[in-house]
């Protein structure tokens, strides 16, 4: 009897232990944002280092370490060009981490900042490339010159990681159907270097994006584009510091960082960009801002509470569409898509849903393209009134993709031997114990023409072409931003505050607010909602997870093979296109 009240006394100990550490977390996690003054002459300090995304829907929780987004970014500094206090910023780019399209639309947002009259000024200890093309929209650029300090300005590339080799001798193979001569999602476990489509595909749109770069880096400076080209093409050293910053015109001084702060913001105050609060618009009418990120899925299984949240699925997007429609203030929608793509009968469901709203609501709906807007991503796009893209948003990728993956050969190493007992003709087809044999393959290609034709109707019918037309921009091609505009693809170059934009010109409202969804919530709304299955097992692992570690690399893998174990047909870009 003493040996049972001891377990229920460590049982209870166990259980207020973690009630403890949940009311920890919670208490910590209640909006404690500092009151800073903001006086007449401050300086907003722009630090960017780190991934940065384009939208964050968690806020507060401190074991979920994300940077500002950059669509908050750019509200604040769209606020700080109204506010008469504010008389400049400072940038510091250092590790900076996001997508070509986003950095544009960051870059865009200090330029008319910029031509509000005021002050920019940046001050780099070291920075590569993006980071670097942030910089130069400032008015003066400084370089700290220490030997360690300076500019890596490698230029951009891709990487794309082929594993058919490594599969081969572990005894894994996938099956790999195209619909589209370019459509190359899957062949990084199917081959064992890179197809000629998939080359000439990508060698475009790294041209694209690397001419827009240095045009526009070139003119900031104004440098000759030729004497730019010469520098990125032919320089000798890798690390651009000192002297030679100066000399190839891409700092206007080097000098500490006291001494900038001197010639710059002199006694100024200077507040972090983060501390800073934007004034909130209380205006009625109302443009509604989806944001749609990730890969489009059938549902989320993902760890929970880390930045890997982010994903596209039916039930998400119904949520937010069901809100706008009962809402009367909300005059237009803005749907911002970041999405390489996925499910195709997900994607599309939500453009169905999309439809509906439009009708029903009668309200117009724009589309903003974040970095990537393909495959599935460009289906939910394409019923938009008016669909805007950045110069080097990724887009298109109009086809169809199935893999098939086994581990048959491995079994058999394994010495495993598997007995399959059937009655119908294709039992066990997503069996991954068995290779597809060629019925299976043949009527997996059957049903993938079905939906690719489907895919190009869809095209032609809310983008007013031919199936020619469609046809001939189809294919899997995928395009830059700036390619989609001339084919038609895409209406005009642009980011999401020119979106919302023309939603408010289409819904004739001069005077408007907009509404961000899905709403970001904190921690104590998360544990009052039950569908997030808070709790410490789901809390502990996001703690200790990093988006860089190796386990992060095989967890992406991971779940693009069991998005295909559940549903082999697939509108997806090739799995993790990042151009750096």
């Amino acid at each position: 009897m003493k040996k049972f009240g001891k377990v229920v006394l460590w049982i209870f100990a166990v259980v207020g232990i973690l009630t403890i550490i949940l009311m920890i977390i919670a208490i910590k996690s209640f909006p404690q944002k500092k009151k800073v003054a903001i006086d007449p002459g401050t300086y907003l300090e722009l630090s960017l280092g780190g991934v940065h995304h384009d939208y964050n829907e968690y806020k507060d929780a401190f074991f979920i370490d994300e940077n500002s987004s950059i669509g908050d970014l750019c509200r604040k500094i769209e606020s700080a060009e109204e506010d008469s206090r504010i008389a400049g910023i400072i940038i510091k780019p250092q590790f900076y981490q996001a997508g070509w399209a986003l950095t544009e639309e960051l870059r865009n947002s200090l330029i008319e900042f910029k031509q509000a009259g005021k002050k920019i000024y940046s001050y780099i200890n070291f920075t590569s490339d993006k980071g670097y093309y942030l910089a130069t929209v400032a008015d003066s650029i400084f370089l700290n010159p220490v030997a360690s300090a300076g500019l890596a300005l490698a230029g951009i590339g891709i990487e794309l990681k082929y594993l058919k080799g490594f599969l081969d001798k572990i005894g894994v193979e996938f099956t790999v159907i195209h619909q589209g001569e370019y459509k190359g999602a899957g062949e990084t476990y199917s081959r064992e270097t890179i197809s000629k489509p998939m080359k000439e595909s990508l060698t475009k749109i790294i041209e694209n994006i690397y001419r827009n770069y240095i045009e526009n880096s070139s003119n900031s400076r104004s440098i000759p584009l030729t004497n730019y080209e010469e520098m990125m093409e032919n320089r000798t050293e890798f690390i651009i510091s000192g002297q030679n910053a100066l000399d190839y015109k891409l700092v206007d001084d080097v000098l500490l960082e006291n001494e900038f702060v001197r010639r710059t913001s002199g006694e100024n105050r200077v507040v972090n960009i983060s501390d800073y609060n934007t004034k909130p618009n209380i205006i009625s009418n109302k443009i509604a801002v989806i944001y749609a990120q990730g890969n489009i899925v059938m549902s989320n299984n993902s760890r929970f509470l880390n930045s890997n949240y982010r994903c596209i699925t039916e039930k998400k997007i119904a949520k937010e569409i069901d809100r706008i429609s009962k809402m009367r203030t909300v005059q237009g929608l803005v749907l911002r898509v970041n999405s390489g793509g996925g499910s195709a009968l997900v994607s599309e469901n939500i453009l169905n849903r999309l439809k509906e709203l439009k009708k029903e609501k009668n309200i117009p709906i724009v589309v903003s393209m974040g970095d990537v807007a393909a495959s599935g991503g460009y289906m939910i796009s394409c019923a938009a009134n008016r669909i805007f893209a950045q110069p080097n948003t990724i887009t298109g990728s109009i086809g169809v993709a199935a893999m098939i993956p086994n581990w048959q050969k491995l079994r058999e190493k394994a010495g495993v031997n598997t007995y399959l007992i059937k009655r119908g003709k294709f039992a066990g087809f997503f069996s991954p114990n068995f290779a597809p044999n060629s019925e299976d393959v043949n009527a997996m290609e059957k049903k993938m023409k079905e939906v690719y034709i489907s895919f190009k109707n869809i095209v032609a019918d809310n983008r007013e072409m031919t199936m020619g037309e469609v046809q001939e921009i189809a294919q899997g091609k995928i395009w830059s931003g700036i390619e989609a505009k001339k084919i038609g693809l895409v209406d005009e170059i642009g980011g999401l505050a020119e979106a919302i934009q023309k939603a408010a010109e289409l819904a004739n409202i001069p005077n408007y607010s907009t509404l961000l969804l899905p709403q970001q919530k904190t921690l104590i709304q998360m544990i009052l909602d039950e569908n997030t299955g808070l709790n410490i097992q789901s809390i502990l692992p996001a703690i200790f997870y990093d988006d860089f570690s190796p386990a992060s690399e095989l967890m992406k893998h991971k779940n693009l093979i069991k998005s295909f174990l559940r549903e082999p047909l697939q509108l997806i870009l090739p799995f993790e296109i990042e151009i750096n």
